[in-house]
């Protein structure tokens, strides 16, 4: 095995010292005390690494990564300049040296753990169930528009008994109207998931990163508590209508760099990201993106569940095969998780069926919320639903004016779909007159249209009362009522 001398350093005997060459005059310098990288192409000396410090050592498909407490070390396979001094050789030689360490057998048995925990396998179980779930949620949000009204989180529907939207939110995403331009392209796709595929993407790459090393039962609760940073989040900075799940997405990028400041030696080296860039990315994400899109991204939500996921990992301990084993309370806390879960999808249940006591119980909770601007396709969709019911009560019908009549007043009586919600909920409530006066607005505003020629004649009793129009043929998520047009939302419903 070739041996290259090397330069005499100050307080190192010739001897002790190693070079094995690297590209671009940089090298590998094994000495007494330590060892120093010195990149390729680099220019200066690297400090000295002691050799006690190396938490693990990889032999990587295309090179050799060198764990420290504080940074992965990488050296690629095609930096190497001589062939029989590649990553294999310099990996032996690392070893070596740690051998001749006084701790040598306690930092071998640690660094084999690591070997250990690196080498477990299977599927990250909890994150693939979360990515299932908001599949099975924007599927459902494409048959049913109003599902995304029913379970996004509003701080004032939520503190009125409406609890199941801590939960909820986390799951449901925003989906973009494709542009007309590319539906010539993508007839069968009128919508775009682009919140969701961010999300998803987010989940899969950094949520594999957190389980491996945590397990399945460890990250429910990382996943948990980053939901509950990120509601706490959203009452903090005062956010009136949030969904997506970057909120946990941002929890698992906590949770990273917690075990990346306190755990890092428990880590396998290819489970780790270099730190610089990790925390660059992450003051981009809080500082500049979140700054920068704030009318639409809920950055207090990112910080919330960033905060939680950082807290949790932190105070579940430190990474093991052993601690891959839940405690009884660890199985507890999770199947509570699961508990919690459930009793908020139940709890949605009578809203999103347009059971008509739960529509009247969300009708009252709306109409208790004073000064409510951004809830006006709330109050609209409510009313509609109410007044096109056939069963609803006369309070359930008084409900059903005043909300649309509010949700009329606060977009200053410019939206026909509106003004049609407020004419059937007074036509139903037997006010004939108000209706008729109601959807001529509509019919000004909207002369073209139809739909409200037909609803003029359906309260006029030139057509029967309960033969009540079809929707009309450019509604784009084929509903049955129009959902109102805006360019300029009065509060726009943020995502994360």
């Amino acid at each position: 095995m070739a041996c290259d001398e090397g330069p005499e350093i100050p307080g190192t005997a010739a001897t002790d010292l190693r070079r094995i060459r690297l590209q671009g005059g940089g090298a590998l310098l094994l000495e007494a005390d330590g060892f120093r990288l010195i990149e390729p192409r680099g220019l200066s000396r690297s400090p000295l690494h002691d050799y006690e410090e190396i938490c693990h050592v990889y032999l990587a498909s295309r090179g050799l990564l060198i764990g420290l407490p504080d940074e992965v070390l990488w050296i690629r396979e095609s930096d190497f300049v001589v062939s029989d001094e590649g990553p294999e050789v310099a990996k032996e030689a690392l070893l070596a040296r740690i051998e001749l360490r006084p701790s040598a057998d306690r930092q071998l048995q640690r660094m084999a753990r690591v070997d250990a925990l690196g080498d477990r396998e299977g599927p990250p179980w909890v994150i693939w169930l979360i990515v299932a779930v908001c599949l099975m949620a924007t599927a459902l949000q494409l048959l049913e528009p109003m599902l995304e009204q029913v379970g996004a989180f509003l701080p004032d529907l939520f503190r009125r008994g409406e609890y199941w939207r801590a939960i909820t939110a986390h799951f449901l995403h925003e989906l973009t109207p494709t542009p007309l331009w590319l539906r010539t392209f993508l007839p069968i796709f009128p919508v775009l998931p682009i919140h969701l595929a961010v999300n998803v993407g987010g989940l899969l790459v950094l949520g594999a990163m957190v389980e491996r090393p945590l397990g399945s039962w460890r990250t429910a609760i990382v996943v948990a508590i980053s939901a509950l940073g990120t509601i706490l989040g959203i009452f903090t900075y005062g956010h009136l209508n949030v969904v997506g799940a970057s909120g946990i997405v941002a929890g698992l990028a906590g949770a990273m760099l917690a075990m990346e400041i306190h755990y890092a030696p428990s880590l396998p080296t290819f489970w780790r990201l270099p730190r610089r860039l990790f925390v660059s990315a992450l003051i981009l994400q809080f500082f500049v993106i979140d700054q920068v899109f704030s009318t639409s991204l809920a950055g207090g939500a990112h910080v919330g569940g960033f905060a939680g996921g950082y807290f949790a990992a932190w105070s579940l301990g430190r990474p093991s095969l052993a601690s891959l084993v839940p405690t009884p309370s660890l199985r507890f806390a999770s199947l509570c998780t699961v508990a919690l879960f459930a009793i908020s999808i139940f709890g949605a249940m009578p809203l999103a069926r347009h059971d008509l006591r739960a529509l009247e119980r969300h009708a009252l909770r709306l109409y208790d919320t004073p000064d409510a601007v951004y809830l006006f396709e709330y109050d609209n969709a409510a009313a509609w639903l109410i007044a096109i019911d056939g069963r609803a009560s006369g309070e359930g019908l008084d409900l059903a004016v005043a909300l649309a009549d509010r949700a009329v007043q606060n977009t200053g009586r410019q939206l026909p779909d509106l003004l049609d919600t407020l004419a059937e909920a007074l036509f139903q409530r037997g006010d004939r007159l108000g209706a008729l006066f109601a959807i001529e607005e509509a019919i000004q505003l909207a002369p073209f249209e139809p739909y409200f020629f037909e609803q003029r004649r359906r309260f006029l009793g030139q057509r029967d009362s309960q033969d009540r129009p079809s929707p009309r043929d450019s509604r784009p998520d084929g509903g049955e009522h129009p959902e109102p047009l805006l360019t300029d939302p009065i509060v726009p419903r943020l995502t994360i």
